[in-house]
């Protein structure tokens, strides 16, 4: 299966992730959170192979599409969807009155990363982590993931000159996506 899940403790994510290694188990003490990660289809290098597609609309020219890309961490379904050149990728369902990626970017034009980082306390995961790339910027979305199997963006950290933006993202997620609530809680921008 070409979708791996790479389990890493904190030490050893970036140096797995960066170089492409095998999965990497790390047994993380009870209530630790620890790190996994998935890939989908490389949109900016049109890389596709991973997520299948599941929904089409429209015509050639403006064609709606709806794909299934690999699954996280305990089933979590991750849905790519594509319209009017636009990439967004959800996590479950959406939740009722959370923001979605679309409206979180204000509707930008913006490419997916192919790598999801997942957040996971006792083995489950509470956030997502995923980075979208402009022509001129970048941004890293965290998920807020429901134990209802429902998601929405909780916060957005923009990538930026001196500023380690991943790890930023990492502690929005711990500190704030276990109790996030969607549609309640406002986004936080950093």
């Amino acid at each position: 299966m070409r979708s791996q899940i790479l389990l890493l403790s904190a030490a050893t994510s970036l140096i797995a992730a960066s170089i492409g290694g095998p999965a990497v188990a790390q047994h993380a003490p009870i209530g630790s959170v620890t790190r996994v990660y998935t890939e989908i289809d490389d949109v900016r290098a049109n890389r596709y192979a991973l997520c299948k597609t599941i929904h089409s609309n429209g015509d050639q020219d403006n064609p709606v599409l709806e794909e299934r890309c690999p699954s996280g961490p305990d089933g979590w379904t991750v849905t790519m969807s594509s319209f009017d050149a636009r990439e967004y990728v959800s996590f479950g369902r959406q939740a009722k009155g959370g923001k979605s990626v679309s409206e979180a970017l204000d509707g930008a034009f913006a490419d997916p990363h192919r790598m999801i980082e997942w957040r996971l306390r006792d083995g489950r995961p509470f956030a997502a982590i995923h980075r979208y790339v402009f022509d001129d910027r970048q941004v890293l979305t965290i998920h807020r993931l429901q134990p209802d199997k429902t998601s929405c963006v909780a916060a957005i950290v923009n990538v930026r000159k001196g500023h380690d933006a991943n790890d930023e993202a990492a502690k929005i997620a711990d500190r704030i996506g276990p109790e996030f609530k969607c549609g309640r809680d406002a986004l936080v921008v950093d």
